[in-house]
């Protein structure tokens, strides 16, 4: 393991990490990676605190589509789309509170098909 990555937040969708030797912050939440500057991560962090996802819950409560809340990106033809607890899952990873060493899990709390030998 790299000795200049940090865990800063953990989650059951993913974890926010630092590394000290490019002082960029990496976000892994479900199967998406992000690689943020200071400044970046900065400009994420309060769009991602300050969005209101109650207006997209109420004026595009779509069954059919399991995710509704939009995050834009730079690149025009790019929306990433988060439900309501991946939004809230993304704050908690996010928010000062979390900021802490992490908690260690046990198998039974990690989503994925794990066969006992």
């Amino acid at each position: 393991m790299c000795n200049h990555i940090k865990t800063i937040a953990r989650v059951n969708g993913g974890e926010l990490t630092y590394c000290s030797k490019s002082h960029h912050y990496h976000l892994i939440f479900n199967n998406i990676f992000f690689d943020f500057s200071q400044a970046e991560f900065s400009h994420f962090k309060r769009y991602l605190l300050q969005m209101n996802t109650t207006y997209w819950n109420q004026n595009y409560p779509c069954p059919k589509v399991k995710r509704n809340i939009p995050i834009p990106t730079l690149q025009e033809n790019l929306v990433l789309l988060f439900n309501q607890q991946e939004i809230e899952e993304l704050r908690n990873l996010f928010s000062a509170q979390h900021y802490q060493k992490y908690q260690k899990i046990s198998s039974n709390e990690i989503d994925y098909l794990f066969i006992k030998n």
